[in-house]
């Protein structure tokens, strides 16, 4: 009789080995388990562990790569694309899109671009060429280099995208024209200059 209830309980224990999920995680953790729920952003489950637990524990959906049931399917758990996941509205992504284009884009080729123009051309089209280059400047598309976020996965977010690509050209537009006045009086200066020298060798 105790070699009988010592078998069943060797072969219950194979089948809830057996009878286990697994979650792998994006790191390459896997973690046996038995899966309760899959929301959006977690992922409930109790461990598999001797002694067997009750606990269940929650995990950040972004962060399960893929589970692998115990009937043999699996689920590939999507990591999420946009902020807007978190419940957040497209005004809110729009106006997060915005300011961070205003803390992290760097656009110094539209300041730079503009003024070498600008300096270049005064002696023939008063600095009239800096205004030609500023405005092609900065009425291209941002460059991707110059993309700097938080996060990179907010620029799958269409609204995020539209409001930091908008105010990355405003951005792009005042660089643009502080190089054309920074252009047009330091070129005026040398120019200046240079007319002054030649006049003084005659």
């Amino acid at each position: 009789m105790r070699l009988f209830l010592l078998t069943y309980l060797l072969l219950c224990s194979a089948l809830c080995a057996q009878a286990q999920d697994t979650i792998l995680r994006r790191n390459g953790d896997e973690i046996k388990a038995h899966v309760l729920a899959i929301t959006p952003t977690e992922i409930s489950y109790v461990p598999s562990t001797e002694p067997p637990s009750s606990d269940t524990l929650f995990m950040p959906a972004a962060e399960v790569f893929l589970i692998r049931y115990a009937n043999g399917t699996k689920e590939l758990i999507s990591k999420p694309e946009s902020a807007s996941v978190l419940g957040r509205t497209p005004e809110e992504m729009t106006t997060q899109g915005r300011e961070d284009a205003r803390k992290h884009f760097k656009a110094p080729g539209a300041f730079w671009g503009t003024f070498g123009a600008t300096a270049v051309s005064i002696p023939v089209l008063g600095g009239l060429g800096g205004v030609a280059a500023g405005a092609a400047i900065a009425a291209s598309p941002p460059n991707d280099k110059n993309l700097i976020v938080p996060d990179k996965t907010l620029l799958n977010d269409p609204n995020y995208a539209r409001g930091y690509e908008k105010q990355a050209q405003r951005k792009k537009l005042g660089n643009a024209a502080a190089g054309f006045g920074v252009g047009l009086i330091s070129g005026a200066a040398i120019w200046i200059t240079i007319a002054l020298a030649n006049t003084t060798h005659f």
